[in-house]
């Protein structure tokens, strides 16, 4: 008789099991990285390098967004910005802020990410199939645009 009980029980919310997946999937990505050069940034700053490629923000903007100080996440585009995957451009009209900008090595990076991404979205194809990973994608765009769009919403209220 195994008299092992789990950890931690299984939760069904739709939150929960998105943090669970992201983080498996952040996890698989770390393996993938392994070797390509990739590996020398943190899992931390590489999120960080795909936040800013998928919507280029000052560092106090990526603070805010991401919940935490502006020291922390200057602490990880400084590091990125050693690895020679990002520059800092002023922003016009602010003399504190600056501009996390991919570097020619960062872009070549990211083209490398990408193809690590095509490698871990095949492997949930053969998990879910093409027509079920599809519709998983679907899903998440309809809810990511609604998201937005109350978030949208709520700002427009407050002002």
């Amino acid at each position: 008789m195994d008299d092992k009980k789990p950890t931690q029980p299984r939760f069904t919310n739709i939150r929960g099991l998105i943090a669970d997946l992201n983080e498996l999937l952040d996890q698989r990505m770390v393996e993938l990285r392994k070797g390509t050069g990739l590996d020398a940034a943190r899992p931390a700053d590489a999120n960080l390098f795909m936040m800013i490629n998928r919507n280029p923000r000052t560092i106090s903007e990526l603070a805010r967004d991401k919940g935490v100080s502006r020291q922390a996440v200057h602490a990880g585009v400084s590091r990125l910005v050693e690895l020679g995957a990002l520059r800092l451009e002023p922003v016009p009209g602010s003399k504190r802020d600056k501009l996390p900008v991919p570097t020619e090595l960062g872009q070549q990076a990211r083209m490398k990410a990408g193809e690590l991404l095509r490698q871990l979205e095949s492997e949930l194809e053969g998990t879910l199939g093409k027509e079920d990973l599809e519709l998983f994608r679907s899903m998440l765009i309809r809810l990511l645009e609604a998201a937005r769009e109350k978030k949208d919403d709520n700002k427009n209220k407050e002002t």
